[in-house]
């Protein structure tokens, strides 16, 4: 997503929550719940919103945050952009580890330093709004599609070639790649790429572990193959994304 202006950003952790009072607000707003729940008053309509469900309010929404009990962890973007979001206001279990993944950076770059980075912080939402979206998309899509998805997110580590995907579906490899195109947009090669990518990106941020172990554990099996993927759909080298989070 460009032309994303992120004009607040707070993580609440382990907190009493304070009510809001009725107002009409004039930027998007991303909050998801990480621990225990928030209720709010949107539009006049009542939204429990429990672990790891979110809510994203476009300009103009009335909305009220209601006292509730108990202590709650959780984020808020407020942000700005041109483009259309056609997500929904409510979204139940939409925050899923990747997600999860980015906030936690998120935090650790505010807290590390005192103010967070403006430029990492809008690219940072624009992944997740993307991700939010992917959840969403998933809803719709094939039992055939689903079940690749599951075999790829649970082997992606190992060797996994086409033949080996399709066979494990009981269906020819044209035929799958056929229906996953059609469902997700992109081959399954193409996807279990970009797979490996999102979790190097993870192992990037949350652990020190060297570029060697990373792509062993990441199926690239190689370093040069693993910079080579991720400079492609990045434009930046594993490490220089790295240094960019936490240098």
């Amino acid at each position: 997503m460009t032309n994303l202006t992120l004009h607040y950003y707070r993580f609440h952790q382990e907190k009493q929550v304070e009510p809001i009072s009725p107002s009409v607000i004039p930027y998007h707003d991303l909050t998801m719940v990480l621990e225990g729940c928030l209720e709010y008053r949107i539009n006049n309509r009542l939204i429990r919103v429990k672990e790891n469900d979110l809510i994203l309010l476009p300009p103009g929404t009335k909305r009220e945050r209601l006292r509730t009990e108990g202590k709650t962890t959780y984020v808020s973007y407020n942000f700005r952009t041109d483009e259309l979001i056609d997500l929904p206001i409510y979204t139940e279990n939409g925050v899923e580890k990747e997600i999860r993944m980015m906030i936690y950076a998120c935090n650790e770059i505010d807290r590390d330093r005192g103010a967070y980075s403006r430029a990492a912080f809008e690219d940072m939402t624009s992944a997740i709004l993307n991700s939010i979206r992917a959840h969403v998309t998933r809803s719709g899509y094939s039992e055939l599609t689903e079940n690749i998805l599951a075999y790829i997110h649970e082997n992606y580590k190992r060797v996994l070639p086409l033949r080996t995907i399709a066979a494990a579906m009981n269906y020819s490899v044209a035929y799958c790649d056929q229906v996953f195109r059609r469902d997700i947009g992109v081959s399954i090669v193409h996807y279990l790429i970009d797979y490996r990518i999102a979790k190097v990106k993870e192992h990037l941020l949350e652990s020190v572990l060297s570029l060697k172990s990373i792509a062993e554990q990441t199926g690239f099996g190689e370093c040069n193959y693993l910079s080579r993927q991720f400079r492609q759909r990045t434009g930046l080298s594993p490490l220089r994304f790295r240094k960019q989070f936490y240098h």
